[in-house]
């Protein structure tokens, strides 16, 4: 009776239209619900088509930086090598020091007052030198001596693209100006190089000066001598190394997708980007399609909410069902949706204090105990200490600011270091949900990058790029803090062609990597040793003054010139050796390889007289 009398009671203080405002409040709360949901994923298929075109014109923008900073000092090195060597003769005369460069038209030896002397092809007419950028930067007294690059010439009556000019001046020991060696560089070779590199028509790539001098074009089109870009214009000096963002063409209205890497030792940018038009068109069609199915779910959940309030008019209790079913599928929804925002290898579902409540295992990483032994257990019972302590600060900062924290790590797992990311996001007042993910991979990428960068791959040797930082900082700390100072050995192996020659390529490669190897035996572990090109090589002894410098360069002349067996057979070299100290023989890395370059090429005939 009571229980009845209650039923009844509530039935008619349940009026007809608050189910149905009630069932329209949910209704409402479900679209929106949908709404926001459809909004996140959406967003994240959009940032994930992002990423992946930021990260390819990134990787791009690097490669075809790494391809011009090589091209270009491959050109200065032979301008060197002609000036250091040759520079007494005809250009016309010195033999094909940069013929095997196919971006190398042609090269000239300009005189002191402007006048070209000499040509090595003749494959370039119609440029007045005296008038042009290139040799008015040299004819300053004060002009530092490095290679300058010109902006994009036009020969007179010339047809097609352009071209650059690399040159080097040549002077005399009092700073008189003796000449100028000029490359003629062919913008359209750099341009094939450079679009050899793309991975699909969509992509282009240009190289300007800072000053906004546009070069180079990929696809190759022909440029106006002159054409620049005003957004380096205005801000080329300011820019960062490397930056990345979009812009819609005033020509073709397009937008793209560009990245950018500056080229440091020439002042220039390359540009790479992306019609982003294909990938737009496909982001709009996908939101329409997640929109259309939005509207189809809401229009069926509208059609069975009103059938849940034809119910809910004969049975009220019908309501606490709904109610709760809405409830628990809220619940898992919101769930669900942080799971997929996360997209983690390894989940933990931990509390403010950094007790494991639910976990989602993962095949590619491993856990530190039996997966049985997680659930209950606070993060310093089943991490290391260092680590423990750092994601507590992790799970405190996530919940204070409620927003995603991103960390990292490394744990040694069967005697090999693995890196892991982690990812820490709020799921509610007092929990946080915890993805780890395996980075391995892109360290080891990472790592190996930056080894290839900074070291010979034949020799396993620093290379040049290396060496120098390394001497700049031997120059820096011998400035700041004096000491004995420090000695620089240049050697060049003679009678290396004669091997090349005689035995082949693979011979010398192997002599190469042997002479590298006695090097290596005969220095100190703080010396440094590296390949500069071809068969020169350069040691840095430090803490050392000239005699103990002499000792050292007697021994690798001994060590070098002992017999080399190689699998070709037996070889023979000698070593031509220079020797610079500083502070006697200069201050700065230019005087200093200046004349230990010097000393060495005065050692060559001495040591083919003791040969022979």
């Amino acid at each position: 009776m009571h229980a009845n009398g209650l039923t009844r009671r509530r039935t008619a203080t349940w009026p007809p239209y608050r189910a149905w405002l009630l069932l329209g409040a949910i209704w409402l709360a479900v679209v929106a619900g949908l709404g926001y949901a459809n909004v996140l994923v959406i967003d994240r298929y959009t940032a994930s088509n992002n990423q992946q075109i930021e990260q390819r014109i990134r990787l791009l923008a690097q490669m075809q930086m790494t391809l011009v900073d090589n091209q270009l000092d491959a050109i200065d090195r032979g301008l060197q090598v002609i000036r250091q060597r040759h520079v007494d003769r005809p250009v016309a005369r010195l033999g094909p020091v940069l013929d095997f460069n196919p971006l190398v038209r042609d090269v000239w030896w300009v005189g002191p007052r402007g006048e070209r002397l000499s040509s090595r092809h003749g494959t370039v007419d119609g440029i007045d030198p005296e008038q042009q950028g290139f040799f008015r930067h040299h004819r300053s007294p004060s002009t530092p001596d490095a290679a300058f690059l010109s902006p994009l010439l036009h020969p007179v009556g010339a047809e097609g693209a352009g071209l650059l000019a690399m040159s080097r001046a040549h002077r005399a020991s009092d700073g008189r100006l003796l000449g100028v060696l000029v490359a003629w560089i062919d913008p359209v070779g750099l341009a094939q190089l450079l679009g050899n590199m793309t991975v699909n028509d969509r992509l282009m790539s240009l190289v300007a000066h800072h000053d906004g001098d546009v070069l180079v074009l990929a696809p190759y089109a022909a440029i106006d001598p002159g054409t620049t870009l005003e957004y380096l214009q205005s801000e080329g000096k300011d820019l960062p190394p490397t930056g990345s963002g979009r812009y819609r063409s005033v020509i073709d209205g397009k937008q793209y997708h560009y990245a950018y890497a500056a080229v440091d030792n020439w002042d220039l940018l390359v540009f790479a980007a992306e019609d982003r038009t294909p990938v737009d068109t496909v982001l709009a069609e996908d939101a329409r399609d997640h929109w259309w199915r939005m509207a189809a779910i809401a229009l069926f959940t509208g059609l069975l909410l009103l059938l849940v309030g034809w119910l809910l008019q004969r049975h009220a209790t019908a309501l606490r069902q709904v109610e709760e079913s809405q409830r628990q599928l809220a619940q898992s929804y919101r769930r669900n949706a942080a799971i997929i925002e996360a997209l983690p290898d390894l989940l933990f579902t931990v509390d403010a204090d950094g007790r494991i409540l639910d976990f989602e295992p993962s095949e590619n990483i491993p856990l530190l105990m039996p997966p049985e032994e997680f659930i209950g257990r606070v993060v310093d019972q089943v991490l290391p200490s260092a680590l423990a302590e750092l994601t507590h600060a992790v799970i405190q900062r996530t919940l204070m600011l409620r927003q995603v924290q991103t960390y990292q790590y490394h744990l040694d797992l069967d005697g090999e270091r693995r890196f892991f990311e982690g990812r820490c996001a709020p799921l509610s007042e007092e929990t946080v949900l915890i993805l780890i993910i395996d980075i391995t991979g892109r360290k080891q990428a990472e790592t190996a990058m930056e080894w290839a960068a900074t070291h010979d791959s034949l020799t396993q040797l620093p290379n040049r790029r290396l060496f120098r930082d390394r001497l700049d900082t031997a120059i820096s700390d011998f400035q700041r803090y004096g000491g004995p100072g420090f000695c620089l050995l240049f050697i060049d192996l003679n009678g290396f062609k004669a091997v090349n020659d005689r035995l082949g390529h693979a011979a010398g490669d192997k002599l190469l990597q042997q002479a590298a190897q006695r090097m290596e035996q005969h220095v100190r572990a703080a010396d440094s040793i590296a390949r500069l090109s071809g068969d020169e090589f350069v040691v840095m002894i430090t803490h050392a003054r000239r005699p103990e410098a002499l000792v050292v360069m007697a021994k690798l002349a001994e060590e070098l010139s002992e017999p080399f067996e190689l699998p070709e057979g037996e070889a023979r070299v000698s070593a031509a050796i220079g020797l610079a100290c500083c502070p006697e023989d200069g201050w700065d890395a230019e005087s200093l390889m200046r004349v230990a370059d010097a000393a060495m090429y005065r050692d060559k005939p001495a040591r083919s007289i003791q040969e022979r």
